[in-house]
This record gives structure tokens, sequence and C-alpha cells, in this order.
């Protein structure tokens, strides 16, 4: 799948794109709604656990959705250690992101390791220490070793909801037209990427 120089330009200017129901209808609203009708099927997968971020990271803007997916059993949990001082277990989890696009059906997957607190009592859990990408380098085409499974079974959610996974090459083409975009990148490095998928404070 790729876009016209005209669909890249709306999507900077953060118009919705794509003839998929709701991207057809530029309502915001039924696009987040869309999106979270997708992290609830993908959250209930068997095998998987998800966290989605939808608050823009706490503040300013994202062009997508941001959800950590790892493995219920157990075996995503690469360190796990107690800390006295603040009375809370402290687990560092390895899980694929997806960055689910909010102006067009699309995605891509990458990988993460991500921290979760969980205080004595049990009760309040938080995720810290999550990572953002804002280069195609890290995006992924073929599954990590320990969720071969998981990643068939997201893409075949993704494609199922009518989400296309972009791939590391079409995206690291440079973007065909000056223009200005929020994001980390210096206007001379401008990928396509940084038109799907950009964040500003």
């Amino acid at each position: 799948m790729e876009f016209t120089n005209e669909q890249l330009q709306m999507m900077i200017s953060e118009e919705p794109v794509g003839n998929l129901y709701p991207y057809n209808t530029k309502d915001k609203q039924q696009i987040e709604a869309y999106i979270q009708d997708l992290f609830y099927t993908i959250n209930h997968l068997k095998s998987i656990k998800c966290e989605a971020i939808f608050d823009h990271y706490g503040s300013g803007y994202a062009s997508y959705v941001d959800f950590f997916c790892y493995r219920k059993d157990g075996s995503s949990i690469v360190n796990k250690k107690y800390i006295e001082k603040d009375s809370l277990t402290s687990i560092q989890i390895e899980g694929l992101v997806l960055y689910i696009s909010r102006l067009a059906p699309v995605a891509i997957i990458w990988r993460d390791k991500r921290h979760k607190a969980i205080l004595d009592n049990g009760e309040d859990e938080f995720f810290s220490g999550m990572g953002m990408i804002n280069h195609p380098h890290g995006i992924i085409d073929e599954p990590p070793s320990p969720m071969v499974n998981d990643f068939i079974e997201i893409k075949e959610k993704l494609a199922r909801a009518g989400y296309h996974i972009l791939d590391k090459e079409y995206l690291s083409q440079p973007l065909p037209f000056k223009t200005k975009i929020q994001t980390f990148t210096r206007p001379n490095q401008y990928k396509l990427f940084d038109a799907f998928f950009f964040w500003k404070d």
C-alpha cells in the first residue's frame, strides 16, 4: 500500500485518509472507538496481554495509539526485582509494540522492553521506561522467536480489521516534498515514516 503526496500532506495536517470505515468518515471520535475495539480484540487473545496508551502520552498529540503486547505465561519477563525503599516490585518485560495510526488504516510492529511496577498492595500497577520509535529502523517484519505464534495472530487480527502493516523499506524512503512536521526528526531527514507516526508535545 502506497500513499499519494496529497494523502501524506493531509495526514501531516492531522486529517484522516483512506477508504476503510471509519477513516473514510474523517470522524476522529469514531476512529478512536474503532481503535479501542481493535485493542479489546487483541487483548482477548488467549496467550497475550496488552496495554494501550490512548492519551497521547499524557500531553500534546500522537498520530497513533501505542499497544504493548506480551505473553501472559510470564515468558516475556526478562528481569524482576523487589525495591524495598519504594515498596514495589519492578518487572522488565520484552514484548511487541504496535503503532496503530489515527490517520490511516495502517500499523507498524516493533520490539521494546518496558518496566512495570507493582506496589505492595497488589492493586496499583503502572508502566514506565517506555521507548518511542521515531524512525523506521526498528520496525520488524519477521516474528521474534519467543512470540512467533503471537505475532501471526496479531497480524491476522490487524488484517481482519482492515489494517495494512507498513514495512521498513517503504517507510524509510525520503519524504518527497518539503514540509514541517512536529517530530524529533530534522526537516532534511524526513522519511515517509514521519508523515504517519509523529508525536508533538
